[in-house]
Order: C-alpha cells, then structure tokens, then sequence
C-alpha cells in the first residue's frame, strides 16, 4: 500500500517500519556530512598547529590518518547518521507532519519550525555538558539538521524511495569528500595572537600551573612542570623574573621565566589562542607525542 497525500505530504501508512520511513534516507545524509566535515576539521589547520604538537614522525602520523580514515571514520558516519536520523530528523518529520494535518499550512513549511524547536531543546543539555554558549550550540545543532531534513521533506513530497536518497547521498558523498579535504588543506595556516608587553602582565592560570606576571618583570610561578625529556618529572614553584621572549634572540613569541631553584622546570611559554583569548603553552615529553600544558589569563 503506497503512501498517501495529506496537506502537500506522503504520509506513510502505519506499520511497524513507518518510524524510519517517514524521513527516507536522512540517516545517510546526515551521515555523509558528518564524513566530509570530519575530514574538511582533519585537514584545516587546528590545535594541533596552534601548539606545534601532535606526531613528530610523519611516517607514524600517516599511519594513524589513514588507519583514522580507512578503518574507523566509515563506521563512525554510519552510527552518527543513523543517530542523527533517529533522534532529530525523524521526530521534525512527525512534528511537522501533524501540524500539516491539524492546520491550513502545509506540512513542509512546519518542517523549519520544528528543526529550530527541537535544535532548542537539544541545545540545553549539550550546552551545559560541553560548557559553551547556548545560542552557538543551538545553532550548529539547527545548522547541522537543515540539509537532512531537506532532503527528507524533498523525498517524501516527491514520493522517493530511501534507496533513491542513500544514491544521492553516496553520490553527495564522493564529491564532498574531495572537496572537505582540498578546502581544509587549503585553509591558511595559523597565526598566534601578536602580544605586547603589557598583554602578558596578569595572571595565567592551567593545569595545575600558575604564572603571576607583573609590570615589573617579577613572576610568582606556582606548580612549572618538570620535563625529564620522556614525562613530566615533577612541579617546582617559585619567585623570579620573565622577560617578553619575543624580544630575545629566534625565541618565538611568549615569555622566558628565570625562577632560582627551578633550573629543569620548562620555562619557555609559547603563545597561542586568538587576540581575544590568548593561551600560554609548553609542550612536555617526547617530541613523538608532546603532552600540551596550556595556561589561559585569568579575566581582572
């Protein structure tokens, strides 16, 4: 028995399979844009550069992407689609297919409404998990359900089956991917934040660690991490002196501590973050696998 039309959409008859088949191929849509944005955040410049970290080797690095790519990241886009398909495109499907049913307005046009209601309830818990703004994450989350959703208001318009969507999304998918990787390659590489002098003065706080510069040049250093070449050996605090490392030799941009009694404490902190959060990082252990310890101002 096929679908029938009600207020300008395909309603499925109900049968045990109806809750998947109100959104034909969503699943795979939603997964094919999690595989090509994956990729594109793989590709474009990021944490990893902003601290000169991550594999010192490239022979092993390579091995992890493509091990990463190959072998997990498939898997991962199929349970993420169907994820996604399951607890946000299906439900903005039923949502607006019963107030097309209710109402003059036809179903289609309740379809953006309900993506943005749900996307807001969503956004409370993965706001407050994640500790970020909820209006940003109520965005993303609104963001990253429109073109599932499309798609799925599309085919049930038109009458199209889920396999014909899943080929659209795998043709989708074979441009995407090609096209997320060149555009993360081609992304500018970063840049640190440029720092004054004054800029530094303040305290910075971290894992552990605190650096309190003042006006002066004096420091109060709390919890600097002892690097043994292979781990952190232990934390050593005291009072010294920290210059602008900028303005010392090929030091890249940062602050050079000189505490007495701390001699094997790293005492190089490098810049990082953006002009409006800027970060202060070292980088601890093997050049293989740094361990990055970040400190971040403390606001006045």
């Amino acid at each position: 028995m096929g679908d029938r039309m009600v207020n300008q959409v395909a309603v499925a008859p109900r049968t045990r399979g109806s809750w998947g088949g109100i959104a034909p191929g969503a699943g795979a849509v939603a997964g094919a844009q999690f595989l090509a944005g994956t990729l594109f955040w793989w590709a474009a410049p990021g944490e990893g550069d902003a601290y000169g970290g991550g594999y010192g080797n490239f022979a092993i690095g390579l091995v992890f992407a493509v091990a990463f790519g190959c072998i997990v990241l498939p898997p991962l886009a199929l349970g993420a689609g169907w994820v996604h398909g399951t607890l946000f495109t299906t439900p903005v499907m039923l949502l607006s297919n019963a107030a097309g049913v209710r109402t003059r307005i036809p179903a289609p046009r309740w379809a953006l409404p309900a993506l943005v209601l749900l996307a807001a309830v969503y956004a409370v818990p993965v706001s407050l998990a994640m500790r970020i703004s909820y209006a940003a994450t109520w965005g993303w989350i609104a963001a990253a359900g429109v073109l599932p959703v499309g798609v799925a208001v599309y085919a049930r318009m038109r009458q199209r089956t889920k396999g014909r969507v899943r080929l659209w999304a795998l043709a989708g998918t074979v441009i995407a991917v090609p096209t997320a990787l060149v555009a993360g390659f081609l992304m500018p590489p970063y840049e640190p934040p440029v720092l004054e002098r004054a800029d530094y003065v303040g305290v910075w706080t971290g894992g552990g660690t605190e650096l309190e510069l003042d006006e002066q040049g004096a420091v109060r250093a709390g919890g600097l991490p002892v690097d043994n070449g292979s781990d952190e050996a232990g934390r050593c605090s005291g009072d010294g002196t920290w210059e602008d490392a900028g303005a010392v030799g090929s030091y890249k941009a940062g602050v050079i501590l000189a505490v007495p009694g701390c001699a094997n404490a790293v005492l190089n902190w490098q810049v990082a973050g953006t002009e409006e959060e800027p970060q202060l990082f070292v980088l601890i252990g093997d050049p293989d696998s740094w361990d990055v310890r970040v400190l971040r101002k403390r606001a006045r």
